[in-house]
This record gives structure tokens, C-alpha cells and sequence, in this order.
């Protein structure tokens, strides 16, 4: 036994010496990792039959459309899984058909199920390319009749069938609500109230809300700047879901707005502060740190930051909760303790997504953008690095640090929140995100209700400063839509 392991060793580093030389490996801590190779190399790697490795494979199939087509991928592994690669010398043949070719087809079989189950995309979207795709699988399935690889191929068949089906979640999680809080509801579900509902029920619904948007965000709308391209289709659009989660932040903030706004008294608009900043607190606790950036922008926005009197009136513990969440957002070094906050989260989680394009205007003094991290990431990944290396080999190294950025964001919906949706409190919700006016359309009512007076504003600024607030200024950011 020990002399036939030997010798398939020899033979795989002969076999690897002859097919991998267009492969450059760097050594990480006596950890080879693939740097740069050539298409055929790579896909010779993805399929080894000595070696499995992880890390590559999830950057492969999270990047692979960077520089090849997937059909020309499913038929590079078809020709894998029938044929040896032809810088096999003679001599190899007879010991790699006896014992290796059958690692390398069951390699290519897992390739393939690792692809669909995880990295396929979309299924709910499957257009006429994307079924001929998995038809030419299904095909090359239905030929496998090897004994050795029947387990295998059944399970690949039933995976294939799946997305042809629209399966969308194929390893789905299941959870029971049995465990979840309590709703925590108002007295009158009918006639609801901003003021009168429990701030940690308006933080979880508005969690269930926007969890629901982020679960659908596909590792292909994080690819290629997807988020800035304009659509041409007339349809949904690039990257739909992280759009729809950049729309529903600037609702948010705009939300925040109209609601402190939108009171007369100055004794209410305090409470309304009051009320927002514990319903932040609250999505924090929730790791929802999305929902808290949204609302940190809406209560720092210009028409809320210039309320001087407004803010004098602020309770001292309302500024003391808001203090460690501005402090989250602090842009210090590259926003390091948002940074630290994101890395140190156990799912379930929610990110901020925005990707700021231009500020929203009016604002008071200097203001610090905080944009959302992942996508300012990926954006200078894909501008800093080419895609070949200056040997014309795929830059490997490039495509590792987009996957591990891009695996950073889908860790977060590993786990889903169990929280109990209340469909009265979304439905409110819902309306007044959706019905909420522009920044700009309330910069006006802002001045009305605290009017602009010579010297007035630098004062007011002081007395702001003076009860605790101590802001940065941060907006939410924003994003060039399509019109």
C-alpha cells in the first residue's frame, strides 16, 4: 500500500510539473496560494485530484465571469471529466486512466454541484442562456454511468433540476419563530401612531424589513461595479437588490426627517428625537447596522442638524445613547471602528450598502460622507488592480481580494433574525418610508420652524455642541439612479 501511494505521489508531481507550469503560486505562511495562470491552469487546479483547495475554489466560482463565459466554463469541465490534459507525456498515460482519472471526474462532478448550489446566481431569474446552460449539465449527466460516480451524479442531476425549476434557495435554513420576542404592540393596531409604539418593536420590524432586502442580494450584483451601470434592457436593471437596499436607506433618512419635521412644538420634535435615537439604539443591539447609519444620516441631514433650539432640548441620556453610535461611524482611519464592528459581527447582521456618488445639499459646516464600505472596497479592488498580469497570466491575487470582500457580505445571511413580523406595524411602516418627501423639499419647513436670524446660526450651533450632541456630520449616501 505504501509503495502504490508513493507512487501515484510521484506521478502527481510529475503529472502537475508537466500540466501547471503556466501557474504562479505564492507562499503564504508555507500555504501555497495560486497568484496568477492561465485559463487552462486554473481550471486544471479548480479539479485536482491530490489537493482540495477551498479558498481557490470560492474564488474562482465567486469571479470566474471576469474572464470567461459560463458556458465555456461547463465545457472546460466537461472536457476535464472526458479527456487528460494534452501535455500529458505518453509514458503517464496507463497510471493516470487506472488512477487518477476517476478522482479528477468525481472532482469535476463536486466542481459542478459547489457551482450550482452556491455560486449559480440568481435562479429566479433564469433567462433562455442560463436554461440551455443547465441543460448542457443536465446532458452530461444523463452520460455518466460509471458505478463509481452514480451517488454523485444523482445529487448533481437533482441540483440541476432545481434551478431549472427556480429553486432560488437551494440549502435552505430553517428557523422557528417559536423562539422569537414577543411583539411588543400599542393598544390600538388600527389608528398607529410613531410616538405611541414601543421603539424596539419599530427597530425589529424595520429589521425583518430591510434582512429581507439584503437576503436577496446576489454575489453577481457585487461584481463589476454592477450597482453604477445604468440599465439599457428596460428592465430591473444591474444589481436590482443592492438598488433597492440603497433606495430604502435614503427613505429611511428622509423618514427620520419628515417625522421630526413634521411636529410644531418644540417639545414633541424633542420627542420624536428622542424616540428615533432609542429606535437606532435599538437596531444597533440588532446588528442592523444599516438601519442605524440610515437614521444617524436622517437626524444629522441639514434640516435637522440646523434645529438649534430643537436639540437644546434633547435630553442628556438621549445624547449619551446617540454618542457611541456616531462614535461607530467616526471616519477615523478609514472608519476603523465601523470597520472593526463589521468584522467582529456574528450573523445575523445587516451592513450598510449606500455608495455615495454625490452629498446631499444644504449642510451646516464640513461634513464627513460615510459611503458604504463593501462597495467603496470592491470599487478599488477593480480600479487598482488589473485583471492580467503584466506576464498575461489571469491576476489570481486580484480576484482573491473581490471574493473575500464579496464572502464578507454573504457571511452576514448565513443565519436569518428570529423576529415576528407584525404586518400592521410593517404596513405602516412601509407607507410612510415610501411617502416620505425629499431632504431638499423639507429644508423650507426646517426654517420655518426655526427661522434664520443674523448670528443665530453659529450660536445655535454651540448650544447643540454644548447638550451632548457633538456630531459629525454624515449623510446618507446616495446613489445615481436610473430616471
Amino acid at each position: 500500500m505504501d509503495s502504490l501511494d508513493k507512487k501515484l505521489g510521484n506521478l502527481s508531481l510529475s503529472y502537475h510539473s508537466e500540466v501547471s507550469k503556466p501557474i504562479v503560486f505564492d507562499d503564504n505562511g508555507g500555504v501555497e496560494v495560486v497568484k496568477a495562470g492561465t485559463l487552462a491552469a486554473l481550471v486544471d487546479h479548480l479539479t485536482r485530484h491530490d489537493k482540495l483547495d477551498a479558498s481557490f475554489n470560492r474564488t474562482f466560482l465567486t469571479t470566474y465571469k471576469y474572464f470567461i463565459s459560463t458556458n465555456e466554463l461547463i465545457r472546460l469541465l466537461i472536457d476535464r471529466f472526458d479527456g487528460m490534459s494534452p501535455d500529458l507525456n505518453p509514458t503517464q498515460t496507463p497510471e493516470w486512466s487506472n488512477q487518477i482519472k476517476l478522482l479528477v471526474r468525481l472532482r469535476v462532478i463536486n466542481i459542478f454541484k459547489q457551482w450550482l448550489e452556491s455560486f449559480w446566481g440568481d435562479s429566479s431569474r433564469c433567462d433562455v442562456t442560463t436554461n440551455q446552460d443547465l441543460l448542457e449539465i443536465k446532458a452530461f449527466v444523463y452520460r455518466i454511468n460509471d458505478a463509481s460516480e452514480a451517488a454523485a451524479a444523482r445529487q448533481l442531476l437533482s441540483i440541476v433540476q432545481c434551478r431549472l425549476e427556480g429553486v432560488v434557495n437551494i440549502k435552505t435554513i430553517q428557523h422557528s419563530l417559536s423562539s422569537a420576542p414577543k411583539p411588543i404592540l400599542p393598544k390600538n393596531l388600527n389608528k398607529l401612531q410613531f410616538l405611541k409604539i414601543d421603539f424596539k418593536e419599530i427597530a425589529r420590524q424595520l429589521t425583518i424589513m430591510e434582512s429581507s432586502m439584503f437576503a436577496k442580494i446576489q454575489r453577481s450584483e457585487l461584481l463589476n461595479k454592477s450597482w453604477q451601470k445604468k440599465d439599457t434592457s428596460g428592465g430591473p436593471g444591474p444589481a436590482p437588490h443592492i438598488r433597492a437596499s440603497i433606495r430604502y436607506s435614503n427613505q429611511v433618512s428622509n423618514w427620520v426627517v419628515a417625522l421630526i419635521i413634521a411636529e410644531s412644538e418644540l417639545k414633541k420634535r424633542t420627542q420624536v428625537i428622542g424616540h428615533l435615537i432609542n429606535v437606532a439604539s435599538a437596531c444597533h443591539d440588532l446588528q442592523n447596522y444599516s438601519t442605524v447609519i440610515s437614521i444617524l444620516s436622517g437626524l444629522e441631514s441639514a434640516p435637522i442638524y440646523r434645529l438649534g433650539r430643537t436639540w437644546a432640548m434633547v435630553t442628556e441620556r438621549s445624547c449619551n445613547t446617540l454618542s457611541p453610535l456616531q462614535a461607530m461611524i467616526s471616519s477615523t482611519q478609514n472608519y476603523h471602528a465601523y470597520r472593526e464592528t463589521i468584522r467582529a459581527a456574528v450573523p445575523p447582521c445587516i451592513p450598510f450598502l449606500g455608495l455615495c456618488h454625490f452629498a446631499t445639499i444644504f449642510f451646516i459646516g464640513s461634513t464627513n460622507t460615510i459611503s458604504g464600505l463593501f462597495l467603496k472596497d470592491l470599487t478599488f479592488i477593480e480600479d487598482g488592480n488589473p485583471g492580467l498580469t503584466s506576464d498575461g497570466l489571469i491576476n489570481v491575487q486580484k480576484y482573491t481580494m473581490l471574493a473575500s470582500t464579496i464572502q464578507d457580505v454573504q457571511r452576514f445571511k448565513e443565519a436569518p433574525y428570529c423576529l415576528q413580523p407584525v404586518p400592521e406595524l410593517q404596513e405602516y411602516l412601509a407607507t410612510k418610508l415610501q411617502s416620505a418627501l425629499e431632504l431638499h423639499e423639507l429644508w423650507p419647513r426646517s426654517c420655518e420652524l426655526e427661522p434664520r436670524g443674523r448670528g443665530d446660526e453659529s450660536r445655535l450651533r454651540d448650544r447643540y455642541t454644548a447638550t451632548g450632541g457633538n456630531t459629525t456630520s454624515m449623510v446618507v449616501a446616495c446613489m445615481v439612479m436610473d430616471q
